[in-house]
């Protein structure tokens, strides 16, 4: 075995994209017998003890600029995987931000939103880039974008206000035209502004349809309801981060140009499970229906609460959403169905009676009838796809 090269790894774990970075680095160095780990947050009160560790190389996330400068004062290769600072010139590997802007504004176009909103930081690098990706595709359709900037990085730093920014986060949204679409810079930020529309009593999805980025499992299951989220490629960038880094060690020259991988897609949750809808008998429809969609309910029980006879109910839907009562609030459950079907292990019987129906068979017959799979065969492709 030759030397022992040391590797500090400078991004902390506090959000799954840093673990799951961490897993692609750690998977990449399998390979690698003579590397050496040590993992701390970035930030600058650790530089003394990378100092005097001497590492070989480095993966850092840089989001603060003091840090990083401490870090390329040692001379060592440095591989950045956070994309938050310009004007370093330091190999970054990360997710392909305008890509991730193109994916959100496609999943909310085909919903037919004509309203839409940014959230989240105005300076990190990242942002920007996903936050005019995001613009430009909107623009292009014929619609307006408003953007309210808060600096997440990727959570509120410690001497910010919460209360200052909740003022300033619920005046934007209550001025905000609805229903309307808005993509926040990552999950944290989505889920703040979920928890923004509760306490104001604006309803998620029916008033404002909420989309993340990181598909940060903890953060979008917290908010009510679970928020819908970009997934990005975060052990397969780690991976590549510690190949660029190791092709530094060998005396190869940094990549010219950041390495920037595609987003892997839409991870669709109850945020943005709906149509945008100005009509306020079929909003307040869609709202029970996604409210309470364990309830095995009929079509003149919904009616019943909306005061509206069913027939006239029947037509709305008809000519709004291009399909029936029934048809919707099966598409309902079966969407609910899906998310469990990808985010747990529970038995078919236990999801048909969360989901509404009455017995496995039936949810099975509605499941295959609305996506041509069976549930488990559902199952399956997103265990495949998980580990892409």
């Amino acid at each position: 075995m030759g030397r022992v090269r040391r590797i500090a790894l400078l991004m902390g774990q506090d959000a799954e994209f840093h673990r799951q970075v961490l897993r692609g680095i750690h998977a990449y160095g399998l390979q690698k017998r003579d590397w050496v780990f040590r993992n701390a947050p970035a930030e600058p009160a650790i530089t003394p003890v990378v100092r005097e560790w001497q590492p070989d190389g480095i993966i850092a996330h840089l989001v603060d600029v003091q840090f990083a400068r401490q870090i390329l004062r040692l001379r060592k290769p440095v591989v950045d995987t956070g994309c938050v600072l310009q004007g370093f010139k330091v190999p970054v590997v990360d997710v392909d931000h305008e890509a991730v802007g193109r994916l959100a504004a496609e999943h909310f176009l085909q919903r037919g939103y004509r309203h839409y909103g940014f959230y989240g930081s105005g300076t990190a690098y990242y942002s920007r880039l996903r936050e005019a990706s995001f613009r430009q595709q909107i623009e292009k359709a014929g619609f307006p974008v408003s953007s309210c900037h808060v600096e997440y990085i990727p959570r509120l730093p410690a001497p910010v206000s919460w209360k200052r920014v909740d003022q300033q986060v619920r005046r934007w949204l209550e001025n905000l035209p609805k229903p309307v679409a808005i993509l926040a810079d990552h999950d944290v930020a989505a889920h703040d502004l979920a928890d923004a529309c509760q306490q104001i009593g604006l309803r998620v999805p029916e008033q404002a349809a909420i989309l993340g980025v990181d598909n940060d499992e903890l953060e979008c299951q917290l908010a009510f309801p679970p928020i819908s989220s970009v997934a990005i490629p975060g052990e397969r960038i780690g991976y590549e981060a510690a190949w660029v880094l190791d092709r530094m060690l060998s005396g190869h020259p940094p990549p010219a140009k950041p390495l920037f991988l595609p987003p892997l897609r839409v991870v669709a949750r109850q945020s943005t499970s709906t149509l945008a809808v100005e009509d306020p008998v079929v909003a307040e429809a869609l709202h029970l229906i996604r409210n309470h969609v364990d309830r095995r309910f009929k079509v003149a029980e919904l009616a019943d609460q909306l005061i509206v006879r069913r027939r006239a109910l029947e037509e709305k839907f008809r000519k709004i959403l291009g399909r029936s009562v029934l048809e919707e609030i099966h598409h309902a459950r079966i969407e609910y169905a899906k998310q469990l079907l990808n985010e747990t292990d529970w038995k078919l019987l236990q999801i048909a009676r969360r989901c509404g129906f009455s017995t496995p068979q039936r949810l099975s017959v509605v499941f295959q009838k609305l996506t041509g799979m069976t549930p488990s065969e559902y199952r399956r492709q997103c265990q495949l796809r998980q580990q892409e």
